[in-house]
């Protein structure tokens, strides 16, 4: 139900603040997309180089490149870890080499990286997406590329157009993500005033599917729940051939399907009848109660361990501002996502308030 008058004056007014507060930071979202495209180069792993930057702690690699013949680019922890994934090298001996003092580490990591591409790995194409000459996406050379511009683009629109409005944004090396909120406050029972809104993130790097999630904002202390997931779609495709020609044009039909199927996801979710499922969660999920056995239980496998300490301490604190009182899922939900708030790393953020989500929606 929608809330009482004198509650949803104050939760308007506090939610219009969080819009302007925040219109800025989804505006930059879609400027760093529209400004920010990767180029993509095919490689064999014969054709990789590697050494150790000379006074950097990084690793550089030089890629063939159609315009200069080669380039030297560095190397983002996100790809070595890829490597690390396409090679079956251990992520924590990668870690050890990189975390050594001394030039050796890097040096002995390169010699390693040069050996198993150009040895193992010779006749293997790889796909590297790189930005502001760094190699953020080392990917299968069967990588489907979703580009980011055209969604960006008609998930602000789409949302717009069913009166949502562009509310926060978050800005990583290898993701984004961007979410819209509908303006009305909702009181799903006495004293929760919450708002219903739509999270869209992508990466181009091979971080992430491109993924929509609707959400739930707790107004009087902005904890945020991502829950069920409404679209998502891997990056699998087809194989790319040398040229990318083909590839190119089959990357821009893609782009138009991938849009084409998010406006209709947006107009479907956007609606009286997936808000009222919403407020059904929050109205379940203060109706079951949890003790902080259950709870630790609940968070054991889904959040780092001195993640899930937090959110029991908080869980089982006096607070009844920043969570809603009683010891109910609804407000274990909210202590994850009191946690979440308080993380300083954005797209951790995010993956803790999905937790928070899950927690209200388990299915």
């Amino acid at each position: 139900m929608l809330a009482t008058v004198e509650s949803k004056n104050q939760a308007v007014s506090k939610l219009e603040a969080l819009i302007e507060r925040g219109r800025s930071r989804a505006a930059n979202v879609i400027d760093h997309v529209m400004r920010n495209q990767p180029t993509d180069r095919l490689a064999r792993g014969e054709a990789l180089q590697f050494r150790a930057a000379d006074n950097l702690p990084e690793i550089l690699m030089t890629v063939p490149d159609r315009e200069h013949g080669a380039i030297e680019q560095s190397l983002h922890r996100n790809a070595v870890y890829q490597m690390a994934q396409a090679t079956d090298m251990p992520v924590k001996f990668i870690d050890s080499l990189q975390s050594v003092a001394e030039p050796w580490g890097r040096q002995l990591l390169a010699h390693n990286l040069q050996t198993v591409f150009n040895r193992r790995f010779q006749k293997k194409h790889y796909l590297l997406r790189s930005l502001q000459q760094e190699v953020r996406g080392f990917l299968s050379d069967s990588y489907r590329r979703i580009d980011s511009r055209p969604i960006v683009e008609a998930f602000a629109t789409a949302v717009q157009e069913k009166g949502a409005l562009p509310y926060e944004g978050y800005v990583t090396d290898t993701k984004i993500a961007i979410q819209a909120i509908m303006p009305e406050v909702y009181e799903p029972v006495p004293g929760e005033v919450v708002a219903f809104g739509l999270s869209l993130e992508n990466s181009d790097f091979g971080n992430g599917a491109l993924s929509l999630r609707a959400y739930l904002l707790r107004i009087w202390c902005t904890n945020l729940a991502i829950t069920q997931e409404e679209m998502r779609q891997v990056h699998l495709g087809k194989r790319l051939d040398e040229s990318m020609v083909y590839s190119q044009r089959t990357y821009e039909l893609d782009a138009q399907t991938t849009v084409s199927a998010l406006r209709d996801v947006i107009q479907k979710q956007l609606n009286a009848g997936q808000l009222q499922q919403q407020m059904n969660l929050i109205r379940q999920a203060n109706g079951k109660t949890v003790d902080s056995t259950q709870a630790r239980e609940l968070l054991r496998k889904a959040l780092q361990k001195n993640e899930a300490e937090s959110v029991i301490e908080a869980y089982n604190s006096l607070d009844t501002v920043n969570m809603p009182a009683g010891n109910t899922i609804w407000r274990l939900s909210n202590a994850v996502s009191w946690v979440a708030g308080k993380t300083e790393d954005a797209e951790r953020k995010l993956e803790i308030s999905k937790v928070a989500g899950q927690i209200l929606n388990p299915a």
